[in-house]
């Protein structure tokens, strides 16, 4: 299957000293990550009961060798044992422990406070430990990481008293202390952050307090401290680490613990053989507490999971850290809905506004101007936000301030069309607006990273590269696709991303850094499409949509308004519609919800309604259509339901539900890859923050996909990463320094050509 691969001496870049990360780190090395993968761990890895497999083999092989040895005669044997020199016996090797600590019941689960007890159900889970044995005062369990034997436990005597579960263990089992982890919360690191230390004090810690004293006092054992924040306010310690977590802070455990996993990993099988245990544990703690800062280039395919940590408040500080006085490149992702654009090395885009251009002919516009100086007290705003077009003499207005002011005979035109770039003289307004007026930079400062979509034509490469290098005079130009920028920004080498944008749902697979170009799969229901639904959907009940231009709001009374129609004939019939959707598109990111089950009408029929208040004053009682319309992207034949629909009668019956979707874009994928494209399915886009909806795509996967595949739908719970995923994922990439003999520089275009881009960016 065709990928597409990015240059091979991309495996040669390293990552500058000093990045602080925050999410998981699955892959350390090159060497690390082929022992991972050996033939031993593809063995333990989620299969209970190995411990007793190994066994069984190693005394077949024993009772092998014993019936060899007895078929010789006696007088050879003692003859061979006497000629060859004793060999030395190998030392003995030791189990490592690994406990979390916590408090047993169900009246504790998921609190802050019992953080270790689910690192440890995580790893038992990873490694396919089964936990059911209740010794030494603890759940229990044995298994093997590689080829070393651990021992998992959770004490089962409260946190306070954790040492006699611990001290028992150590006691019986003879582990010396290096080899003994502890997993435990700590209130003075940051959410979800982690920290492996050598060794330490209890930090005022009554679980490892408890420890300490049943070990005799001793502090030199492992711990790895997982950050569970401080409380708000002035809110009560006890009563904040008992605290259950939510469902945003439950999502960023997940990745948490997949660090923590992988920490751990590496700990037992690179650790447990340095010269000097307190060194090597030194090194492994520097390696993890800026966790996962590691060299990511070091393979191009091993990059993602040490990069999601990027995404923190310490993101712009770490970049200053090591990009030193060199010039910060510029993100750039035009989207069908939005146009993001900002600083290489920041946690989110500078700027971002309507990826749509407002358009009104060179005579009207100049007529326009002179009314709008008068009468706009917005008029500086206006005169930067829109710039002369050479085509069809008409004058364009970008951005957010330029297109809430409405103008006489102005058409909203949008560049994009089915996520390709369809007019390219709107595209470049659109950079100039973001370069020159939201930035406020000169393009021939700044090296410039593009974002593309997956299935962009080499013409449409080639011209993006050509305006940037001819107009821009940019010093350097490199294009990635969205999904790999997604994977790099949710900390994913191989992933199946789902970007659910304004314009269109795209899935493309991501297998090692590369998109899977022949798996794509594209449907045109985006999220303009279900504004488009729910729009129709109001409107045929009589609830009409008035824009905020179109009205005037009089208080007659203390609290009582009273609204006007304004008539402005010259208004555009596409200006209208985008007012209408900029008020529909709130309504829909506000209540919508999608089902639980396919939606009908008979089972939805006595909702309850939803209140809200449109710009006018006018409530709205929206009952199930606030479940119908995002229905539609499961089920796209019910747009045909809805009233005003018809025109899209055409494109709906090939449309097909994102199910479906994921499903074939799986399975045109390899068979060796497609069960890891199935536990790690990654939400992304604007729409993709609706309401349920990694809830029900996993559940309508689990239901159609082989009983062998692990389905797993991962989404961000922070809105703002989910959204701006991809333009997050150019900025991790962009800011590295390594990444410098990366770009497609001025001096190869002028050299080359603009069809060099296929070679630098492929």
């Amino acid at each position: 299957m065709k990928a597409v691969a990015f240059p091979s001496k991309i495996a040669n870049l390293s990552f500058p000293s000093g990045l602080f990360f925050r999410s998981p780190a699955k892959f350390f090395s090159r060497g690390l990550s082929s022992s991972l993968s050996s033939p031993c761990r593809k063995l333990t890895r989620g299969r209970k009961g190995v411990g007793s497999l190994m066994s069984q083999s190693l005394s077949s092989s024993i009772s092998s060798l014993s019936t060899s040895f007895s078929s010789q005669p006696e007088s050879e044997l003692l003859e061979a044992q006497l000629s060859s020199p004793k060999p030395k016996s190998p030392p003995p090797q030791f189990p490592w422990l690994i406990v979390g600590l916590g408090n047993p019941g169900k009246k504790y689960q998921g609190t802050r406070h019992n953080v270790g007890f689910e690192m440890v159900d995580a790893l038992a889970d990873a490694e396919g430990i089964s936990m059911n044995t209740v010794n030494f005062k603890a759940l229990f369990g044995k298994g093997v990481i590689g080829n070393q034997p651990i021992l998992l436990a959770k004490p089962q005597t409260f946190m306070n008293l954790s040492g006699e579960s611990v001290g028992q263990i150590v006691s019986f089992y003879k582990i010396p202390l290096k080899q003994v982890l502890v997993v435990y919360d700590d209130l003075d690191l940051p959410f979800g952050k982690l920290r492996l230390l050598p060794k330490g004090g209890h930090g005022g810690h009554n679980g490892m307090r408890s420890i300490i004293d049943r070990l005799k006092g001793s502090r030199d054992f492992p711990r790895l401290r997982i950050g569970i924040g401080r409380p708000p306010g002035k809110m009560d310690t006890a009563n904040f680490v008992l605290r259950q977590f939510n469902r945003q802070e439950q999502g960023e455990l997940d990745y948490t613990f997949q660090t923590g996993i992988e920490a751990i990993r590496i700990l037992l099988l690179e650790g447990i053989n340095k010269s000097s245990s307190v060194k090597g544990f030194e090194s492994l703690s520097r390696q993890i507490e800026l966790t996962n800062q590691i060299d990511p280039f070091r393979d191009y395919r091993e990059l993602s999971n040490e990069l999601r940590q990027r995404i923190s408040p310490s993101f712009s500080l770490a970049a200053a850290m090591y990009g030193g006085d060199e010039v910060s490149a510029i993100v750039v992702d035009l989207g069908s809905h939005t146009c993001k654009a900002g600083y290489a090395g920041e946690d989110a885009p500078k700027a971002v506004f309507p990826s749509v251009v407002g358009a009104v002919d060179g005579v009207e516009a100049m007529d326009m101007d002179v009314d709008s100086t008068k009468t706009n007290s917005n008029s500086d705003d206006s005169k930067t936000n829109f710039v002369e077009s050479g085509k069809g003499k008409r004058k364009l207005y970008v951005g957010s301030q330029a297109l809430n002011y409405r103008r006489d005979h102005m058409e909203v035109l949008s560049p994009m069309k089915d996520g390709i770039v369809s007019d390219w003289d709107l595209v470049d307004n659109i950079w100039e607006h973001a370069f020159r007026s939201c930035l406020m930079i000169d393009p021939k400062e700044h090296p410039m990273l593009l974002a593309e979509p997956p299935l962009n034509s080499q013409q449409q490469r080639e011209k993006a590269a050509e305006l940037m290098f001819e107009k821009y005079k940019v010093p350097a130009l490199f294009m990635a696709k969205n999904p790999v920028l997604t994977s790099f920004a949710t900390g994913r080498a191989t992933s199946l991303v789902v970007d659910c944008g304004g314009g269109s749902t795209t899935i493309a697979p991501v297998h090692d850094g590369y998109v899977l170009q022949k798996a794509v799969v594209s449907s045109p229901i985006g999220g303009e499409f279900l504004t488009d639904c729910l729009l129709k959907s109001l409107e045929s009940k009589g609830i009409k949509i008035r824009p905020r231009y179109s009205f005037k709001r009089k208080e007659i009374r203390a609290g009582e308004f009273q609204v006007e129609d304004v008539h402005l004939p010259d208004t555009m019939e596409s200006y209208k519609l985008f007012c209408q959707r900029m008020i529909v598109g709130d309504i829909k990111d506000s209540i919508c919800r999608v089902p639980d089950t396919p939606y009908d009408d008979k089972s939805y029929s006595n909702i309850p309604t939803t209140s809200y208040e449109l710009p006018d004053g006018q409530t709205l009682e929206i009952g199930a259509d606030r479940f119908k319309v995002p229905d539609v992207m499961f089920n796209p034949s019910i747009a045909q339901t809805i009233p005003g629909m018809e025109k899209c009668a055409d494109m709906i019956p090939s449309a097909r539900g994102l199910p479906h979707m994921v499903m074939e874009s799986i399975n045109k994928c390899d068979v060796d890859i497609r069960r890891e494209l199935y536990s790690s399915i990654l939400l992304a886009g604007g729409t993709s923050s609706m309401q349920q909806l990694k809830e029900r795509l996993e559940k309508d996967l689990i239901e159609e996909s082989p009983h062998s595949a692990r389905v797993k739908v991962l989404a961000s719970g922070n809105t703002t990463e989910r959204r701006f995923s991809v333009w997050i994922g150019g900025s991790i990439l962009a800011s590295l320094g390594s990444f410098q003999q990366m770009w497609f520089s001025k001096s190869e275009y002028e050299e080359h050509g603009a069809s060099y881009i296929q070679r630098k960016c492929p």
